[in-house]
């Protein structure tokens, strides 16, 4: 009994068929023999030949779907599509063939034209083949719901040619609705990614986007290229009953189902929202509409662009209103395109009395630490952008202290969860940090920019010093209080008398100026620069200072000074002004 006798027993329509068959040939191998070599799949995987009394890889150079759908009927199969090496193991013996160019009518794929035994291919460029169960088109297209909680949600997979596979990645809010009319419900959102359980077979379409007009999932627009999705990317929807209306909306895309890219249903479609104009109050509605708390803006840039239809425009809401179709707005058409397709995040949880209250974490005391604030019940962290010890002095005033000044990023643990402020500028005479000018959204900044602060009950007098980040007490960053907020002195102007006098009020007898590229940039506002000490001055804020040099000081100007005990020598002041 040949090969050819062999391959007529029977048409084989299953994979107990499939082994049984291999297991009847494997000691009757014939040069030309092919089998698929894979981890998770039998009509998935690697391909390989028998040639020359041992088994081989094939190269992809030139092979493309004609060949495998050859080679799969080889095996048994009705048809196929080639894998990329990518996505198959990659082989370790002799790459048997390479250049493959059949024309699809070959019994055998050793009767293709090739360049048999000579390559120039490496195992990274094996083809790997997926061989069809069914070559019949009756059920292509057909849907499931698979690992839900319930039957109408779960992961999503469609049906080809006798093999169920997943959906990988859906771009747009129309692509569930079209899902689940198909399914047999009335309307339905995508599951975020981690409420879907994970597939590692076969993903048959990849970027599906439907208008939500269309009659099947399969008239969407996709790509049908038979792979494994990266997770998270495996789609999940939950499907319901309750029919769309006009006006109604939805979050696509982000990381939570309370936040991601703003869509609206109108005119039977899904369609985005442009980001003219659109601000928190308006997010506020939105979140209302959708039966959440509190909202916020996210930036077009830190959103995923749309696909359809804007439907909305200049959309302008007083604060009031239940729907976001009940707030003023200009219609399609619309001088936007999808780089500005505005988001929503939505707070889940409602305000509370201690709304704004701030707490301390991870310091060495009590006084000291990563600064947290409370929103809608939720603990989050404050970003450094724009926070200087004005802001420190506000947010320790309102723990309780007298004062406080800021500990960088860098020096505290870094927190977790929701990062609740960014970019916070304070006057300094707010007694909470609510009060002050923020931004809400920080999805701009990660929690290695946590900022921190350090309290004190002491309570600075006006023009009172201090020295910060020095490598010794007696050293560092010189900062001056006044208006109630720590700030820095510029180096324009200062020298010795300057650095003696500060140093003298500090309690030492003799300082000498360190320049800004030996000190950290301070923060906060510059106080003082241009100094003209005579040296007889008991405080720095009592010497003479020229106004107009304040105006090109930076914080990267900032002075430092080095203080001594030793006392200077008499006249020393005198002879070094003249």
């Amino acid at each position: 009994m040949n090969i050819q006798q062999l391959n007529r027993i029977g048409q084989y329509t299953s994979f107990a068929h499939l082994l049984l068959h291999n297991l009847i040939i494997s000691d009757f191998l014939f040069a030309g023999d092919l089998r698929i070599i894979s981890t998770t799949q039998e009509n998935k995987g690697r391909l390989e030949i028998y040639h020359n009394g041992e088994w081989g890889t094939v190269c992809d150079d030139g092979f493309e779907n004609v060949d495998a759908a050859v080679a799969c009927k080889q095996l048994g199969y009705c048809s196929g599509v080639a894998v990329a090496p990518s996505a198959v193991h990659h082989g370790v013996a002799t790459i048997w063939l390479d250049d493959v160019n059949c024309n699809g009518s070959e019994s055998k794929l050793l009767n293709c034209p090739s360049n048999d035994g000579n390559h120039n291919c490496q195992h990274t460029e094996d083809i790997g083949i997926h061989c069809f169960l069914s070559c019949s088109t009756e059920n292509n297209g057909n849907l499931r719901l698979i690992g839900g909680a319930t039957n109408n949600e779960g992961r999503l997979e469609v049906n080809f040619y006798g093999e169920w596979g997943t959906v990988c990645n859906m771009q747009n809010t129309g692509s569930a609705l079209v899902a689940c009319r198909q399914l047999g419900y009335c309307s339905g959102v995508q599951l975020p990614s981690e409420a879907v359980n994970a597939s590692y077979g076969t993903a048959w379409l990849q970027n599906v986007r439907c208008s939500g007009t269309e009659e099947g999932f399969v008239n969407c627009s996709s790509v049908f290229n038979p792979t494994t999705c990266a997770q998270p990317y495996d789609v999940g929807i939950n499907c319901t009953q309750t029919c769309l209306n006009a006006g109604d909306i939805n979050l696509f895309g982000g990381k939570n189902e309370n936040e991601g890219r703003l869509e609206i249903f109108l005119n039977n479609a899904w369609g985005t929202v442009c980001d003219d104009y659109f601000e928190n109050i308006d997010a506020e509605v939105v979140c209302r509409q959708l039966g959440l708390w509190g909202g916020i803006v996210i930036p077009a840039a830190a959103v995923d662009n749309g696909y359809d239809t804007i439907w909305l425009d200049d959309v302008q809401c007083k604060g009031t209103e239940n729907r976001l179709t009940n707030c003023s707005y200009r219609g399609s058409p619309v001088s936007c395109n999808h780089g500005e397709d505005i988001g929503v995040k939505c707070f889940v949880n409602p305000p509370t009395e201690d709304q704004g209250i701030l707490r301390l974490v991870g310091g060495s005391s009590g006084n000291n630490g990563r600064l947290e604030i409370k929103l809608y019940n939720e603990w989050g962290t404050v970003c450094d952008d724009s926070f200087e010890n004005v802001e420190a002095a506000v947010a320790c005033r309102q723990l309780g202290y007298c004062s406080g000044h800021v500990l960088k990023s860098t020096v505290v643990d870094d927190g977790n969860g929701t990062i609740m402020l960014d970019d916070v500028d304070c006057l300094g005479s707010e007694d909470r940090l609510l009060n002050c000018s923020y931004d809400s959204y920080t999805g701009d900044c990660g929690h290695q920019h946590d900022i921190g602060v350090y309290c004190s009950f002491e309570c600075p007098k006006s023009g009172t010093l201090r020295l910060l980040e020095g490598s010794n007490k007696n050293e560092g960053r010189l900062e001056v209080y006044i208006q109630d907020t720590w700030g820095t002195v510029c180096v324009n102007n200062f020298d010795t008398i300057d650095a003696t006098i500060a140093c003298q009020q500090l309690g030492y007898c003799s300082g000498n100026a360190v320049l800004p590229n030996l000190v950290n940039d301070g923060t906060g506002t510059i106080w003082l620069a241009g100094l003209l000490c005579s040296g007889i001055e008991s405080r720095l804020v009592n010497c003479r200072q020229l106004d107009s040099v304040i105006q090109n000081c930076r914080s990267y100007h900032d002075v430092g000074v080095s203080c001594s005990l030793n006392c200077p020598s008499a006249g020393k002041f005198l002879h070094e002004r003249l």
